[in-house]
């Protein structure tokens, strides 16, 4: 009898600390995706919406409660204006130049009509953009990688701005092919990062080394039309935008 209700304590034991271990392993996991995320529910999984956005060829297909952004194309027209400011609020404006700014609690939208659409991430939130791709989540192997499993052409390239370095990688945009995607991260320029990106002194290959950054998470995203300048607008350019009225 002794024995017995030991084993069933030990089994009751057993099951109570499996459980609590997967609430604690949940909990983890919903906190380092952030309160810009949506909460895993299962049920929640098979509710889906259709999304539009202006400008793009088609409709997205996206999970209920899912942050999925921009929900605006580039434009310099009257109604997408209105649009963007029904969705986003009064756009800011700056003195000597072209830029609107929407600053939201989990990103920054920046504007430079009529071509190009600047979002930047927060600190400590996610966000899921057109192509299925999580700022704040994926790094850029997984972005890479996500375009060689599907036959998708890449470029990339590193930047040298003013005590930094920015690693760009641009796919094909799910908006259409009026559009390219353009995937960023800046790095303060460090003896040790200028290191790993310059060749080795007598090295055959001259070119600049770009693995430093491609386990690092992609924390801006650039929508831009297909036939604007191959060029996003640098930090310089954005720093103006903070400069009061």
């Amino acid at each position: 009898m002794l024995r017995a209700l030991l084993v069933s304590l030990g089994l009751v034991a057993a099951v109570l600390g499996a459980y609590l271990y997967w609430l604690h392993r949940t909990q983890a996991y919903l906190h380092l995706r952030s309160l810009s995320a949506p909460p895993v529910h299962h049920a929640a999984e098979a509710r889906t919406r259709v999304l539009h956005v202006s400008g793009c060829q088609r409709d997205f297909l996206v999970k209920v409660g899912e942050l999925v952004e921009p929900q605006i194309t580039p434009s310099s027209s009257p109604s997408d204006l209105a649009q963007a400011e029904k969705l986003y609020g009064a756009a800011r404006r700056f003195r000597h130049s072209p830029a609107m700014v929407w600053k939201q609690n989990a990103f920054t939208l920046t504007e430079w009509p009529p071509d190009t659409l600047q979002l930047s991430l927060n600190t400590g939130h996610v966000v899921q953009t057109l192509d299925g791709i999580e700022l704040g989540v994926d790094s850029f192997n997984a972005i890479r990688a996500r375009m060689r499993d599907h036959n998708l052409p890449f470029t990339d390239e590193l930047v040298h701005g003013h005590q930094s370095w920015t690693y760009r990688l641009t796919i094909p945009s799910s908006c259409g092919p009026a559009w390219r995607s353009i995937y960023a991260r800046t790095l303060p320029e460090t003896p040790e990062l200028d290191a790993q990106i310059h060749p080795p002194a007598g090295s055959p290959d001259p070119s600049l080394r770009p693995a430093a950054f491609f386990n690092k998470l992609a924390l801006e995203y650039t929508l831009q039309s297909a036939s604007a300048a191959a060029a996003v607008p640098t930090v310089a350019a954005r720093q103006a935008t903070r400069i009061k009225k």
